[in-house]
């Protein structure tokens, strides 16, 4: 027993206003096998104390190859750790990952971590406090954990799991690569900001988990909705909400479209939905200009956002018409707000559901499930030369996000949920088929998910991702008082 004592080290850390435990990892990531050896600096003054487990739950781990999600409890890399308040008043705590050293190739989507609370065995989890990936690091640091409220006499437990999520597509670029960091933990007696996606879902608590009827529209105010989506739980808005509202700072109209705003005019956004990295997703609310999916759509590759790739779900080909235009928007406007933004996922979902009979017409994923009234957050992996997911800062609403929404099909419209007006009818980045030419799912003047050939002229609303880290500073989402990004 004494010699397996001496196995686990026990640091204690107290601090009055600012706990910092340092705690070095190392994973190095060598044909998918990793290896970590953690030291430890303290900082001793004050009443919060936190203990590491280094030794038989020490980041060390042998043969790791990339896992799916589902199996992340017992086969990621897994680091573990308690804290516990001696004081007498509640104190707050901030978990980051902080010094990353990390090559270009682990800065993927793929690359994820999450931490939960635990019990006293680091077993049984009980919830799960936050979860995300290492494609948005600034200053080498990565957040895990905000504003963690920890009351007096109190322990609380954690489980730090990371992993290259299995994707079924070739992984090598990932081989051979090391990463390595070390972990922050900061406490404070006095609470401190919150995240704006915790904001969020405060101020639309209690959340819905049951799924609506997507037979129906959603004319309503629905509010904010559980779901899941790739990366985790995913929180969407329904129906004719009216405090899902964002501004960020400083940003206006680059033009006016005639209608329904100015040049110079404040820019507004809407909250789509928290993704499951906890990234903020926002669509702007009104066209930055009308513009073809493509120019051309006499050939099924142009259903793709990018086409001519060289392996699928690679944005490596020809961009589209409107995907150009994006990019081009983007580097002229919002570069002064670029720290704010994420890279996330975009699906562009090429995936086959049906071939006529005639092979003259090709029905996509999203035609499928917008015509059955199933929509999905998930992107299918496609094994067509065009389209896929992409990992971009910029893009396009899919037309599975607008039936979440609240919009439904090519009969119904609805000029009620949150995503009506604001322009005359937009595009989504969603194929819907082929046949005589290339087909895009596009919101109607009236609230229908409509089919119009890709090389119509549209509106073009925007989306744009919030890093996952952005803390409240203000509003309450009305369209009078929006939440802000940015002094």
């Amino acid at each position: 027993m004494e010699e397996e004592n001496k196995k686990i080290k026990i640091i204690k850390t107290l601090v009055i206003l600012i706990v910092l435990l340092v705690t070095v990892i190392g994973i190095s990531v060598a044909y998918f096998s990793a290896q970590s050896n953690s030291n430890t600096q303290t900082i001793k003054t004050g009443k919060l104390s936190i203990t590491y487990n280094d030794g038989t739950n020490n980041l060390k781990v042998d043969n790791i190859v990339p896992i799916y999600d589902k199996d992340m409890q017992t086969k990621a890399n897994r680091i573990t750790f308690n804290a516990y308040n001696e004081g007498t008043m509640t104190g707050y705590m901030d978990i980051s990952i902080e010094d990353i050293v990390i090559p270009e190739e682990l800065e993927s989507l793929e690359f994820k971590w999450a931490i939960y609370e635990t019990d006293e065995n680091y077993t049984d989890l009980k919830s799960k406090v936050n979860n995300g990936n290492f494609r948005n690091i600034e200053n080498d640091k990565q957040l895990l954990a905000n504003n963690i409220k920890i009351e007096p006499k109190e322990r609380k437990y954690y489980n730090l799991y990371i992993w290259i999520r299995e994707t079924d597509l070739n992984q090598d670029e990932m081989k051979d690569k090391t990463f390595s960091g070390k972990i922050v933990i900061r406490g404070n007696q006095e609470e401190g900001q919150m995240l704006l996606s915790e904001k969020i879902k405060e101020d639309n608590d209690p959340i819905k988990e049951d799924k609506p009827d997507f037979s129906t529209t959603a004319t309503g105010d629905e509010g904010l909705i559980k779901d899941i989506d790739e990366d985790g739980d995913t929180y969407y808005f329904r129906g004719a909400v009216e405090n899902n509202y964002v501004k960020i700072n400083g940003l206006t109209w680059a033009t006016s479209d005639g209608d329904y705003h100015s040049e110079g005019e404040e820019m507004l956004w809407r909250i789509v939905r928290i993704n499951g990295d906890n990234t903020i997703r926002l669509i702007a609310d009104g066209s930055i200009r009308n513009s073809a999916f493509n120019e051309v759509n006499d050939d099924e590759k142009y259903s793709g956002y990018t086409y001519d790739n060289t392996a699928p779900n690679k944005q490596n080909g020809e961009s589209s018409t409107i995907k150009k235009y994006l990019d081009n928007w983007y580097s002229e406007n919002m570069m002064d707000y670029d720290k704010y933004i994420a890279h996330t996922r975009f699906c562009n979902d090429t995936t086959v559901a049906s071939i006529d009979e005639d092979e003259s017409r090709i029905n996509y994923g999203s035609y499928d499930r917008i015509e059955k009234g199933q929509p999905s957050f998930e992107c299918g992996n496609t094994t067509k030369n065009y389209g896929g997911e992409y990992d971009l800062k910029v893009g396009l609403i899919t037309a599975d996000e607008v039936a979440f929404a609240g919009g439904k099909d090519l009969l119904t419209s609805n000029e009620s949920f949150y995503l009506y007006g604001k322009s005359d009818g937009f595009c989504t980045i969603s194929p819907s088929q082929f046949s005589m030419g290339a087909g895009t799912f596009y919101i109607d003047d009236d609230g229908k998910i409509n089919n119009y050939d890709s090389n119509n002229v549209m509106g073009t609303r925007l989306v744009i991702n919030l890093k996952s880290d952005i803390l409240y500073t203000s509003g309450n989402g009305t369209k009078l008082n929006p939440y802000t990004v940015g002094k």
